[in-house]
């Protein structure tokens, strides 16, 4: 094993040469010479990091909201670590913070706007008690879009049983 290994490194080393020594192109000259070999470019690109926050940066405060009244506040403020904090009490005295306040009414989604309900007749309407509970909302689905799901779903299982089959029947 070790005489196969001897061989291998100098068959090796032998190959790597040819083309310096003995192989030759059409004009005569060697295929390969030692100002042919160079060093592939390990520099790295000319690019700017960004300004990362620096501990003095966070004693610098902004300007209050105008009207904070009805909003949760919350204080933004830089810990002796550098870490950003956010919190709904005032940071330690002589931390420098910034105050935000939020309205805990403002919706975040916008609302879905449903077209009123237009009666066909000329009956009047008899006054709608609206549900204040979910309770008294009931169930949002139908008894027949039930039944039909059901039954969909049973289609769906004997066609899954009929193709199980059939593919047992094609493997044995």
């Amino acid at each position: 094993m070790k005489l196969f290994a001897k061989v291998m490194i100098a068959v090796l080393f032998i190959a790597m040469m040819l083309p310096f020594t003995i192989l030759k192109d059409d004009s005569g000259k060697t295929m390969m010479s030692l100002s042919d070999i160079s060093l592939p470019d390990f520099s790295m690109p000319d690019f700017s990091m960004p300004d990362m926050p620096n501990i003095s940066d966070a004693n610098i405060t902004a300007p209050l909201d105008e009207d904070l009244g009805g909003k949760d506040i919350f204080y933004r403020w830089y810990d002796s670590n550098g870490n950003i904090q956010f919190t709904s009490e005032p940071p330690p005295e002589g931390v420098e913070y910034t105050l935000k306040g939020f309205d805990p009414n403002t919706n975040v989604i916008q609302a879905v706007n449903v077209a009123p309900e237009e009666s066909g007749s000329d009956e009047p309407t008899p006054t709608q008690n609206k549900p204040t509970g979910p309770e008294e909302i009931g169930n949002p689905y139908s008894q027949d879009r039930i039944k039909k799901l059901y039954e969909d779903a049973k289609k769906i299982e004997k066609l899954l049983q009929q193709r199980s089959q059939d593919h047992d029947s094609l493997i044995n």
